[in-house]
C-alpha cells in the first residue's frame, strides 16, 4: 500500500510540475591498476618515511568502492562500476602471483592476486588495456578468464586464439555489453583498446582490427575510429540501448578528447585509461606525496560530431584513486540526461585524513599479506649500494620555450638509464646497446642498498636480452632516427626515447624526424667508446667499421616501432635466456674485475656511483646524449696549483685545473672538465668526481715529455689502469712494458673501476 500510495505522489507530483521523471546511476571507476597491490609507493605499506605509503592499496580502494557503492544503492541509484584497463603490470608483485598461485584457481590452473581483487570488487566490465598483453595472448587470455568480469574491446580479434575464442564463446571477452539499470533502461558498453598494441606490447597472434604497420600511430588511431562508431550503431539500434559509454584505453586522454570523441556520434560518457591523468576539481583531496592534477575539472568535456559535449573521465593508475560520477537517465525515453555532481575520491589509510578508510579485510589476508610477504623476501636481498637517486620515469615537459622540462628516461639520458643500457650491453658482450626508455618503469628515490626487489620493479617485464653481431653506422643512424625521433625541446615523453651505452649520441630535436626508412635529419654525431666516428655533421662518415648490438627482444622485435627488421640487422636465433632484470642484477654483482660493478668490500665504495650515474644535466653539453636545441656550454675558470698539496675545487662551468707539483686533491664540480698533467713530477693526485663522457684527463704534454706518441701509448704500455680500493689508478710507464723501468701512479680516479674507463674516450693523448 505503501508503495501505491509512493507512486501515485510522485506521478502526481511529476505531472503537476510539468517535469519527466530521471532514473539516478552512479559510476565508480578506476583504471591502470598495474599490480600497485600493497600502496601508493609500491613496495612499502604504512611506513612513517614515505609518507605516500599510507595511500592506495587495493584492499583499501575496495572499501572506498563499497562505501560509495552502499551510500548510492541507499539513495535508490543504479551503481556501475567499470574498469579501464591495464589491471596489472609484470614484475615482483605480479610474479608473485606465478610463483604462489599456479594452481590456485577453482579449475586447478592459474590465478592471480590482482583477480582475486577484481573478484571481490565486482567490476561490471574491464577493457583490454596494452598491460594485459605485456605477457603475451596465452596469459592476456587466462586473466581475462578469472577476473570475473566482462573484458571489452572493439578492435581486438578475439577470433586469433583457442583460449580467446574460448572465452569469446562465454561472453567474457566481447566487442561491447550492455547493462540493465534497476528502472529497466539499457546503457552500452563499448571497448577500445589502443592502436599501438603490437609495438607496446606482446599481442602475438591477437591483432588489432584496422591496424597498419606502414602507418602512422595518428593513421591507425583515426582506422579505430569507424570501428567503435559501428559499434555504438549496433548497441543502439539492434540491441535497444539508450545510453552509450565508451571504455578506450588509448594511451592518452587527448587521444579521445581531441581525436576520438570529435569524430563519433552517439556516444555519452567516456572513460579513459592508459594516460595515467589526474582530473580533479578544487574540493577534491590529493594523495600527500603523490602528483599533482593534469586536469583541473573531473570530468573533462569533448565535443562530438553532433556538437553535444561529452564528459571524458580517467582516474589516475595505481589504485590511489576512484572516480564517482553521478549521471541521470530520462526515465521515459532512457537517453541521458546529465552529469549531476562527480567526484575524485582518493584512497587513504592514513591516520590523519578524515577520509582515511581501513581495508577489506579479505583483500588484506587474501592479496595484501602473501604478496608483501614475497616483496619482503626480495627487499632483503641487497645485491649492492647507490650513491646517487637514479632517475626513471621522472620526467615532465614544459610549454613554450625558452622552459625548463623534468629529465627522466623518456625524454633525456638519466643514469638510470644509463645503468640499465650499460647492463645490456655487458649481458651481450658487445659494442654498444639500447634500451627504451619505456621499459624502465620506476627510479631509486635515494642513495643506499638496492635490492633484488629493485631491480625488478626497474624492469619489470619479461623482456630478453637480445644481440646482434654486425651492424653499420648506417643502419644505426635509422634506429636513432626513430629513437629520438618524438623529442622535442620542451621535452616530449615518449617510450621510445633511447638510453644508451657504448657511444655517446649528439641530436637536435628540433630538425626533421624520421618519417620512414632513411629520413630524419636529427642524428648530428655518433662516436663509439673506442674513438670511432660514425656519423659526424649528420652524414654517415664511416660505414666500414661493424659493431656488435644489444637491445631487448621487445625492440627487437619491432616494439615502440623501432626498424630493425626494415634495416636488415640480423639477430642471433639461438636461445638467450636472460632477461633484463636478471642482466641488470648480475651486473650490479659481478665483480668489477670482470666487468661489473661489483665492490670487494665497504672501503671498496657503492657499486653505483656519482661519476658514472650522477644526475645527469640535459642543458649541458656533456653525457652520452646531446640534444643541440637545449644544449650550451657554460664558461669556467682555470686553476692551477702550487708545488704544495693542494686541493683544488671547479665550478658549473668548463674548467682547466692543473695541480701541478704535489700530491693533490682535484674536483672538477658541474661541468666538462679538463685536468692536466705535463710531468711525471705531478703523481699522486686523486681526481673526487671524473665523469666519463664529460671530463677529460689531458696527458698531451706528459707523453710529448716521455717522447711517447699517442699511437703507442697505450699499445706499447706507457698507460694502465688499475683498479685500487675506491676507485681506478693510472700508470705511467716511462720506457713502456718492455723498459726496465718500473710503473708508477699518475693518479687516482675515485668511484670508478678500470673497465670504465676508456682512454680514447677520457683521455686527451
Amino acid at each position: 500500500m505503501f508503495k501505491l500510495k509512493q507512486l501515485a505522489a510522485c506521478v502526481a507530483l511529476a505531472m503537476s510540475a510539468s517535469s519527466v521523471w530521471a532514473e539516478g546511476v552512479t559510476l565508480l571507476h578506476v583504471g591502470d591498476q598495474e599490480s600497485w597491490l600493497l600502496s601508493a609507493q609500491g613496495n612499502l605499506r604504512d611506513t612513517s618515511a614515505q609518507a605516500i605509503s599510507f595511500y592506495g592499496g587495493v584492499d583499501r580502494l575496495a572499501t572506498v568502492i563499497k562505501n560509495a557503492e552502499t551510500a548510492a544503492v541507499a539513495q535508490g541509484r543504479t551503481v556501475l562500476k567499470l574498469n579501464a584497463g591495464d589491471a596489472f603490470l609484470p614484475g615482483p608483485r605480479f610474479t608473485a602471483s606465478l610463483n604462489n598461485l599456479s594452481t590456485s584457481y577453482s579449475d586447478g590452473g592459474q590465478d592471480f592476486y590482482d583477480a582475486i581483487a577484481l573478484r571481490q570488487i565486482g567490476f561490471d566490465a574491464m577493457v583490454f588495456g596494452n598491460h594485459e598483453f605485456d605477457l603475451g595472448p596465452q596469459m592476456a587470455a587466462r586473466f581475462a578468464k578469472v577476473t570475473g568480469s566482462t573484458y571489452l574491446s572493439s578492435n581486438l580479434d578475439f577470433n586469433a586464439t583457442a583460449e580467446f575464442s574460448a572465452l569469446k564463446a562465454s561472453g567474457q571477452v566481447a566487442p561491447s555489453k550492455v547493462i540493465t539499470t534497476a528502472a529497466g533502461h539499457k546503457i552500452g558498453l563499448v571497448g577500445a583498446t589502443t592502436p599501438l598494441l603490437p609495438t607496446i606490447s606482446s599481442p602475438g597472434a591477437v591483432s588489432v582490427i584496422g591496424y597498419d604497420a606502414n602507418h602512422t600511430e595518428a593513421q591507425n588511431l583515426q582506422a579505430l575510429i569507424p570501428l567503435i562508431q559501428a559499434e555504438v550503431n549496433r548497441l543502439r539500434n539492434e540491441q535497444g540501448a539508450t545510453t552509450i559509454i565508451l571504455m578506450s584505453h588509448l594511451q592518452n586522454a587527448a587521444n579521445e578528447i581531441d581525436v576520438v570523441v570529435p569524430a563519433l556520434s552517439g556516444v555519452d560518457l567516456v572513460l579513459s585509461g592508459g594516460g595515467h591523468e589526474l582530473m580533479v576539481d578544487p574540493d577534491d583531496l590529493l594523495i600527500n606525496g603523490g602528483v599533482g592534477a593534469t586536469y583541473n575539472s573531473d570530468p573533462v568535456y569533448a565535443v562530438d560530431a553532433n556538437g553535444r559535449n561529452v564528459p571524458v573521465m580517467t582516474s589516475h593508475f595505481g589504485n590511489r584513486y576512484v572516480g564517482q560520477l553521478n549521471f541521470t537517465i530520462d526515465d521515459a525515453k532512457g537517453t541521458f540526461t546529465a552529469v549531476e555532481s562527480s567526484k575524485m575520491m582518493r584512497v587513504s589509510g592514513a591516520a590523519a585524513d578524515a577520509d582515511r578508510v581501513a581495508g577489506d579485510a579479505t583483500l588484506q589476508s587474501k592479496v595484501v599479506t602473501p604478496v608483501q610477504n614475497y616483496i619482503n623476501a626480495l627487499n632483503a636481498q641487497i645485491i649492492g649500494t647507490t650513491a646517487v637517486k637514479l632517475n626513471g620515469p621522472t620526467h615532465t615537459s614544459c610549454s613554450a620555450l625558452p622552459c625548463t622540462f623534468v629529465a627522466g628516461v623518456r625524454n633525456a639520458e638519466t643514469g638510470l638509464g644509463d645503468l640499465v643500457a650499460d647492463a645490456m650491453r655487458f649481458a651481450g658482450k658487445t659494442d654498444v646497446a639500447i634500451q627504451n626508455g619505456g621499459g624502465i618503469r620506476t627510479n631509486i628515490a635515494a642513495a643506499g642498498n638496492v635490492s633484488v626487489g629493485d631491480t625488478f620493479n626497474i624492469l619489470p617485464f619479461t623482456n630478453l636480452v637480445k644481440r646482434a653481431p654486425a651492424m653499420n653506422a648506417t643502419q644505426l643512424k635509422d634506429l636513432l632516427e626513430h629513437g629520438y625521433g618524438e623529442t622535442s625541446p620542451t621535452g616530449r615523453a615518449n617510450g621510445r626515447y633511447a638510453q644508451i651505452s657504448g657511444m655517446q649520441v649528439i641530436y637536435d630535436s628540433r630538425n626533421p624526424a624520421r618519417t620512414t626508412q632513411g629520413t630524419g635529419s636529427r642524428i648530428q654525431r655518433v662516436v663509439l667508446d673506442d674513438g670511432t666516428v660514425l656519423i659526424d655533421n649528420g652524414v654517415v662518415v664511416n660505414n666500414s667499421r661493424t659493431f656488435s648490438f644489444t637491445t631487448i627482444d621487445f625492440t627487437a622485435a619491432g616494439g615502440d616501432g623501432y626498424p630493425f627488421a626494415a634495416n636488415g640487422v640480423v639477430f642471433e636465433n639461438s636461445p638467450f635466456t636472460i632477461t633484463y632484470q636478471e642482466a641488470l642484477a648480475n651486473y650490479i654483482q659481478t665483480p668489477k674485475a670482470e666487468g661489473g660493478l661489483g665492490r670487494l668490500n665497504n672501503a671498496d665504495g657503492d657499486e653505483i656511483t656519482t661519476n658514472l650515474y650522477g644526475l645527469e644535466n640535459q642543458y649541458d653539453k656533456g653525457g652520452r646524449l646531446i640534444d643541440l636545441a637545449i644544449a650550451s656550454t657554460t664558461a669556467g675558470v682555470t686553476r692551477t696549483g702550487t708545488a704544495g698539496r693542494d686541493v683544488l675545487v671547479g665550478t658549473a662551468g668548463d674548467d682547466v685545473i692543473n695541480g701541478g707539483l704535489g700530491v693533490d686533491t682535484l674536483t672538477g664540480g658541474a661541468g666538462n672538465d679538463v685536468f692536466v698533467y705535463s710531468s711525471l713530477r705531478e703523481a699522486g693526485d686523486t681526481i673526487t668526481d671524473f665523469t666519463p663522457y664529460a671530463d677529460k684527463v689531458q696527458l698531451t704534454a706528459l707523453l710529448a715529455s716521455l717522447g711517447v706518441s699517442a699511437n703507442t701509448a697505450l699499445t706499447d704500455g706507457y698507460l694502465r689502469l688499475v683498479d685500487v680500493t675506491g676507485g681506478v689508478q693510472l700508470w705511467v710507464d716511462s720506457d713502456g712494458a718492455a723498459g726496465p723501468a718500473a710503473a708508477r701512479s699518475l693518479l687516482t680516479l675515485k668511484g670508478l673501476t678500470a673497465k670504465q674507463v676508456i682512454p680514447a674516450r677520457d683521455f686527451t693523448l
